[in-house]
C-alpha cells in the first residue's frame, strides 16, 4: 500500500511540474543559455482579422443532356426500300428517314378508295329520294352507314400506310444508321437515333442544405472539361423530393448551344453563387493546423505567440470562414506554423 500511495503522489508531482513548465515556456520569451540574449526571431507573415461581405459559392459538378433524344424504332415490320438521311445530318422535324414496303396496303387504298366513291354515289341518289319521298328513311339509314364504313376503310388503310414512313419527331442531328436498305426490320429494331441540343440540359445535384437557396430562374455559371470558358445557364426545373439516399436534391438547367459546343454526356463543372453574408472573417486556408484535438491559428499577441483552436465555416479555393476562434483586430500567423514551438519567438515579415 506504500508503495502504491509513493507513485501516485510522484504522478501529481509530475503533472503539476508540467503545467508550471508549460506555462512558462509560453509566457516568457526565451532566453540563450547562459548569456541572457534572445534568439533570432522568426520572421512571419500575419494577417490582421477584419469583418468583410462573403458570397459562398457552390461547387459541384453535373452533365450535359440533350433537349430531346429519341431511338428511332418503326412501328411495322416489313422490308426498307428507302433511307433518306445521312449519318450524322441535321434533319427538319417532319423530314422523311426511312420507307418500309407499302405496295400491298397502296393496293388495298386504291380498293377501299373506290368503294368509297360509290359509297358516297350511292348516298347522294338516296339523300335525294328521301326529300322527294321516293325512298324510305330505312333505306337511306343503310346507304348512310355503308358511307361511314368506307370512309373508316380508307382512313385505316392511310394509317397503316404513315407508320411504314418514319419521320423526323423534331429538328435535331441524326446519329449513326444500324439498319440498311433492303433490311428486313421489326418494331424492336433500333434504326437510329436522333438528337436536338439546342438548347441543352445541365443536370446536377446539391447537398439537402442548399435545397432551400435554389429553385426556378436561378442562373449558374459552369465549365467543360478542357475548356476555360464560363459559361451560364437557367435553372428550369428542381426535383420536387430529397434523394433519401444521398441526401441531395437535383436540378435541371437550360444552356444555349446554337453551335453545338455542349455534347450530351459531357462532363460539366458548375458554380452557383449564394447569399452574400456581411461580417465574415476569413483566413488563408494554409494559416490552420489540423490537429487530433481541432484546428488550431497561432495569434501574434504582443511579440508572443499564442495557440488558439478555431471552428471554421465555409472553404473557398484558399481562405477559410472562422465561426469561432477569432475576433476582430486579431493578427493571424501565416507562415511559418511548422516552425513554431513554445520557445519561438517572430517578427512581422509582411502584415496584411
Amino acid at each position: 500500500m506504500k508503495i502504491v500511495k509513493n507513485l501516485i503522489l510522484t504522478v501529481i508531482a509530475l503533472v503539476f511540474i508540467s503545467a508550471i513548465v508549460y506555462k512558462a515556456l509560453w509566457s516568457k520569451p526565451a532566453q540563450a543559455s547562459g548569456g541572457g540574449v534572445s534568439r533570432a526571431a522568426l520572421p512571419v507573415n500575419m494577417l490582421v482579422a477584419k469583418p468583410e461581405n462573403f458570397t459562398e459559392t457552390l461547387a459541384v459538378t453535373g452533365s450535359i443532356e440533350a433537349n430531346e433524344s429519341v431511338v428511332l424504332k418503326s412501328e411495322v415490320s416489313g422490308k426498307i426500300t428507302g433511307i433518306f438521311f445521312n449519318e450524322g445530318q441535321r434533319v427538319e422535324k417532319g423530314m422523311l428517314l426511312i420507307k418500309v414496303y407499302d405496295d400491298d396496303l397502296q393496293a388495298q387504298l386504291t380498293k377501299a378508295e373506290a368503294n368509297l366513291k360509290l359509297t358516297e354515289d350511292l348516298e347522294t341518289r338516296q339523300k335525294q329520294m328521301l326529300s322527294t319521298g321516293a325512298t324510305s328513311l330505312q333505306e337511306y339509314d343503310v346507304s348512310f352507314a355503308n358511307l361511314q364504313s368506307a370512309q373508316a376503310d380508307v382512313s385505316l388503310l392511310q394509317a397503316q400506310i404513315s407508320k411504314t414512313e418514319i419521320k423526323a419527331p423534331f429538328d435535331g442531328t441524326i446519329g449513326f444508321r444500324k439498319v440498311s436498305p433492303g433490311e428486313y426490320i421489326t418494331p424492336g429494331i433500333d434504326i437510329a437515333s436522333l438528337v436536338n441540343d439546342n438548347p441543352a440540359k445541365i443536370q446536377f445535384t446539391v447537398p439537402e442544405k442548399y435545397s432551400q437557396m435554389l429553385g426556378r430562374n436561378t442562373i449558374i455559371k459552369y465549365r467543360l472539361e478542357g475548356q476555360p470558358a464560363e459559361r451560364t445557364a437557367t435553372v428550369y426545373a428542381v426535383a420536387p423530393y430529397i434523394d433519401p439516399t444521398t441526401r441531395t436534391l437535383q436540378l435541371k438547367a437550360l444552356a444555349p448551344n446554337p453551335n453545338g459546343a455542349l455534347i450530351p454526356g459531357a462532363f460539366a463543372k458548375i458554380e452557383v453563387l449564394m447569399e452574400t453574408q456581411s461580417d465574415v472573417i476569413l483566413i488563408p486556408s494554409e494559416s490552420i493546423l489540423s490537429e487530433s484535438a481541432g484546428q488550431k491559428v497561432y495569434l501574434y499577441k504582443g511579440k508572443n505567440v499564442k495557440p488558439v483552436f478555431v471552428e471554421t465555416g465555409t472553404r473557398t479555393n484558399n481562405r477559410v470562414e472562422i465561426v469561432r476562434g477569432i475576433a476582430t483586430g486579431d493578427t493571424v500567423i501565416t507562415t511559418g506554423m511548422m516552425q513554431i514551438t513554445p520557445r519561438t519567438m517572430v517578427t512581422p515579415d509582411k502584415v496584411n
